[in-house]
Order: structure tokens, then sequence, then C-alpha cells
């Protein structure tokens, strides 16, 4: 910054001037201009006067897009912008991102001196910036009330449209601004004007929830059931709000209180779903209807269920809400309040009768939802209250099985502490632990093993939890699932276009050498056989080069001690030796307890994590 511009925010007019003036140092032309602009801001006359004579360009635009004039307007220094006035600056130039002119800027901010010095130089009053708002829009808006009435007085056009059609008197009811409304009504504003979206002031008033002004906009003869684009009333986005004394001037006006929107929400299933609890009495009060549904079927009762309201749920049933009421796909409030969590809704539903046999069109128990839902708490009090952790869903899935697909960690956590059957077969075959690997789920994988999953048992198209994990190429998967010591011998059809696979050749076909190798190491000569067949199979797909590296890892007999392994690994099958208890049982050296325990290869895995990338 040079020493010049250093002395404009100093406020050393006289310095300034006394530069300027000088021969002996000129001011260059760009400190001229950066000086006009910071003369600008900080609305001094002085050093806009002294700039103005360095050679600044009156028309000059800042980073920001503005020129020297909209600039000072926004700032409010009335006497820069009669400066530059008479330096011929362009009254109607626009700046800025939107495209402001001076006028708009001094209407926004409420400089009324600003406005009258622009408009006696020829501002165009009704000019539009890039958003089509008016200087008498924004003002408006911002509830300058002075502003408003001498742009009124000098020709603005109180019907004018701006962003999103919006009038002046939309968005002073979009402010809050009563007196400004009142003023603006007395100028004949329209009320029943739409903007984009079809509201009117009334509803914009009710949104911003001012009870005086909506009193005064139904004073004025409203019609206060005008719905906007999506069929909501003023009611509606009173209620929706928590307005209470809005929701009752509307009412007593003669608002229709079930009035429905384009989703067939009513006002009491606004109000519920907020949990704006006074509302809720109130329109009860009024006798709003609590059994009407929305598009999805569901009623107020639902909505309140699902987002934890408990006391406007009291208030509904209390009013003879149908506790049991289905929704769309056959929920009611009690399972949608599991869905969510919501523990104290479920306790007061199930404590005022809600019927804990009742499923929705999936066949899904109370156990099964809470599992998807990822409460733990809300499973824990269902298994209290007797509910089956080993329930089967209309696909015969349990809720062991539904919280993995969901990736629910907690409540599978709980359910396999609780003691559910772990190795359920369900949809198409699927055990909790083939879900895991299907979706790559590491935590679960590691969890669900250690609880004494079955990694050997396949999927209805013969696919192993192994086959998973290789075909997503999850090397710590892999090492996961191979250290459950389970066999790989199974053949997956899940792709059609290929032929029949087991995890070995999956990742030959894949040219997933890394889990190869490992799988290899784990199964011994067992795997290698397998390789040694398929080769040939692959001969159509891969390169030689391909062909001779697979060929490599196969060519001699796996070693003694690979064998020795498997054996090992063989005689403990029905434990997963990676759980550290049967290692420990293991009379064995300690060396080849790690080595049992596939720690070599969980070594090698680390190595490779930290290793740079392309190393």
């Amino acid at each position: 910054m040079s020493r010049i511009i250093d002395d404009i925010f100093g406020n050393k007019c006289e310095q300034v001037v006394q530069r300027v003036r000088s021969s002996a140092n000129p001011v260059s032309p760009s400190d001229a201009q950066d000086g006009l602009f910071a003369a600008c801001t900080l609305s001094c006359d002085v050093c806009a006067g002294a700039m103005l004579q360095a050679g600044a360009a009156t028309e000059a635009r800042d980073s920001e897009h503005y020129t020297p004039l909209v600039r000072a307007a926004q700032r409010g220094g009335v006497k820069v912008v009669k400066l530059l006035l008479e330096w011929d600056c362009q009254v109607n130039n626009p700046g800025g991102q939107q495209s402001n002119t001076a006028l708009h800027m001094a209407a926004a901010e409420g400089y009324l001196d600003c406005c009258q010095v622009l408009i006696a130089a020829g501002a165009t009053v009704n000019a539009q910036n890039a958003q089509e708002d008016t200087a008498l829009i924004l003002a408006s808006l911002h509830g300058h009330l002075p502003i408003v009435r001498y742009l009124l007085q000098h020709a603005a056009s109180i019907r004018k449209r701006g962003y999103h059609e919006r009038t002046a008197l939309h968005c002073a009811a979009e402010g809050g601004h009563l007196s400004l409304c009142r003023y603006l009504l007395s100028c004949n504003a329209s009320l029943e004007e739409e903007d984009t979206f079809g509201n009117t002031p009334l509803i914009n008033a009710a949104e911003r929830g001012v009870t005086e002004l909506l009193a005064l906009l139904l004073g004025h003869g409203c019609d206060v059931n005008r719905m906007s684009h999506s069929a909501a009333t003023a009611l509606h986005y009173a209620a929706q709000h928590g307005a209470v004394n809005c929701c009752k001037v509307l009412l007593e006006a003669g608002a229709e209180i079930d009035a429905q929107d384009i989703r067939r929400f009513t006002p009491l299933m606004m109000s519920a779903l907020n949990g704006h609890l006074e509302v809720v009495r109130l329109l009860l009060e009024f006798k709003g209807n609590v059994s009407m549904a929305a598009y999805n079927r569901r009623t107020a009762l639902h909505l309140a269920a699902e987002r934890g309201k408990r006391e406007c749920c009291e208030l509904l049933l209390d009013a003879g809400a149908c506790i049991d009421a289905q929704d769309g796909l056959g929920c009611t409030p009690l399972h949608v309040a599991l869905m969510k969590g919501q523990v104290q809704v479920m306790q007061f539903l199930i404590a005022s009768g809600a019927d804990m046999n009742r499923r929705p069109d999936n066949g899904n128990s109370l156990m099964h939802i809470a599992a998807i839902g990822g409460s733990e708490q809300c499973c824990s009090l269902l298994w209290k209250r007797g509910c089956d952790i080993n329930d089967r869903n209309s696909d015969g899935n349990t809720p062991l099985y539904c919280a993995v697909k969901n990736k629910q960690v907690k409540t599978a956590k709980f359910l396999m502490e609780a003691g559910c059957d772990i190795n359920v077969q369900g949809i198409h075959g699927m055990t909790a632990l083939n879900e895991a690997a299907l979706i790559n789920h590491t935590l679960l994988l590691q969890t669900l093993l250690l609880q004494g999953a079955d990694p050997s048992i396949p999927d209805d198209a013969g696919t192993l939890p192994l086959w998973f994990v290789v075909d997503h190429a999850s090397q710590e998967n892999v090492l996961l699932v191979l250290a459950a010591g389970r066999s790989f011998q199974s053949r997956s059809t899940l792709n059609p276009t290929a032929t029949p696979t087991n995890p070995v050749e999956l990742a030959a076909q894949k040219r997933q050498y890394q889990l190869l190798d490992w799988m290899l190491a784990v199964y011994g000569e067992e795997a290698a056989n397998c390789l040694r067949q398929y080769l040939p199979a692959l001969e159509q797909t891969h390169s030689e080069s391909e062909l001779k590296t697979l060929g490599k890892m196969v060519r001699s007999p796996q070693s003694l001690l690979r064998c020795c392994r498997l054996g090992i690994r063989r005689v403990v099958r029905g434990d997963s030796v990676s759980t550290p208890n049967v290692l420990k049982s293991l009379t064995l050296p300690q060396m080849l307890k790690s080595y049992v325990g596939l720690h070599d290869l969980v070594s090698e895995f680390k190595l490779s994590q930290s290793l740079p990338s392309g190393s």
C-alpha cells in the first residue's frame, strides 16, 4: 500500500492535499484511483476531491466492480456523492455483482439524503438491478420508511416486481415492517399479488410471525385462504413456525383449519411435525381433524412420533388420534418412532396401548425396526419386554441381518451380545456375515467374526464372505476373513457373465496378486492346486507375462511351514483362530502361535499401508 493511501486511511487530509499539489513527487494514476475508492469508502470528500484533481477516473471499477459513486452511496457519504456528481459521474451506472446503481445502494442502506441528491441528479427511480429489484423494493425489504415515502413521491412504481416476482409489499411483509406495510397499503399496494412461489403478502407475514401485520392485512380484506403454488395457506406457515398468536388471528378470520397443501399436510401436521405444542393445542381447540392423512397416509401422530415430540403425541391421543394408524408402508406411529430412535415416544406409545404385534408391510417386528434405526437403547428396552431377537421378517431376515445391512454397528453388537443366532440364513441364503462382506464393512466383519460368525456358509449363489471381500479388493477385510480359518472351496454363480469362481480363482481373474499370495499362504497346497488347474482358463484374458507371474506362485510345492499352519488351523476350525483366547490356549511356541494367527500377513499389510504411494 502506497504512502498516500496510508494517509487517506489515517485521515491525514491536509497531507494528502499537499501531496497532490506538490510537483516534486506527483501521484501516480494507479495511486490516484486507489485513493479515490479509499476516500469513497471513508466518506472523505476532501481526499476524494484531491484524488480527482490528481487524475482519478470517475467511472473506474474497483476489485468488486463498484464505481466510485456506487461505493460512496453505499457508505452514505453525501458530500462525496455530490462531489462526484459535480465531476460528471454517470448517476445511473451500475456496479457490483448485483449491478446496483448508486440509488439502489443508498436506498438499501437507508441513506435518505443520498437518495435525494441522486434523484435530483437524474437517477432512474425504477431502475432494476441484476435481480430485477428496484430501489423501492430494497428500501421496503430493509424497512426504510422515509426512503419509501420519498421514492413513491418521486414516481417509484409500487407494483413493480423484483427478485422472485416480489413487490414492495411482499418485501415489507417478509421483513415484518408493520408501519411500512401500513403506508404501502395507504398507497394502494395490491394485497393479492403473488410472487414466483404463489405467496401473497399475507403468507409472507404469516411466515414472519408478526400478529399485528396479519391483522392489518386481513383488515384490508385480503383472502385468508389464498394458497401458494404448493397449496399452502397462511395458516400452514404460521403453524409450521409455531406462531400461535398468528394462528389464532387467522382462525378467527376464517382460515380453513384442515386445509391440505400439495403433500396433503394440514396445519395440525405442520405444527406436530415441528413440536409446536401450543399451536397443536390451539388447533385442537378449534376442532382440527386429528385423523387426516398426508400423501403417504401419515397422520399428525406419525409425524410427531417420528420427530420425538412426546407432548404433542399426548395431546393428539387425547384428542382421539388412532394410536395404531398405518401409513402407506403399513407403519404405525410406534414404528416410525423406533426407526428414528425416539426412546421416550416409544415408551409413551407402548404405555398408551400401542399394538406391539402389528407389523408393517415388510413384516419387520419392533426389534427389526429398532435394529435398523440404530438405537441400542430401543433394542434393549424391547428385549427386556420379551421381544424376540431372532424373529424373522417377510424375507426371512433376522434383526441382526437388518442391522448389518443398514450398517448399524451399535445395534448389531447389542444383538450379538444378547445371544442372537448369528448364522441364520435369510433372503437369498445370506447370513449377517455375508451381508457385511457384501457391503465391505470392516468393523461389522470384525465384530461378527469375533462373535463366532461362520465364514464357510455360502449364499444361494454359492458366494462365500471371502469371495465378496476379494471382489472388493479389500486387503484388510480379506485378512479378517482368512483369519477365521474356513474353507474357500465354494464357487459363486453371482456373476452371470462369467464362469463360477471360488475366491482363489476370482483373485487370479481380477489380477489381485497380493490377495492371491495371502490365500496361498493360508490354504497352502489346496489353494495352489486350485490355481494350477485354473491357469488354462485365463489364457484368453491374461497376457503371457501375467500368466508367468501366476505360474511362478505355484511352480513349487507350498512350504512345509505353510502346510503345518493349515493343519493346525484345521484342528481348531471350530473357533476363529484370530481370537486371542484361542491362540493363547494352543500348546505351541509363541513364534508359531503368531504364525498360526497370520501375524506375518498382518505385518505385511501394515507395512504396505505405511509405504508412500507407488512404493
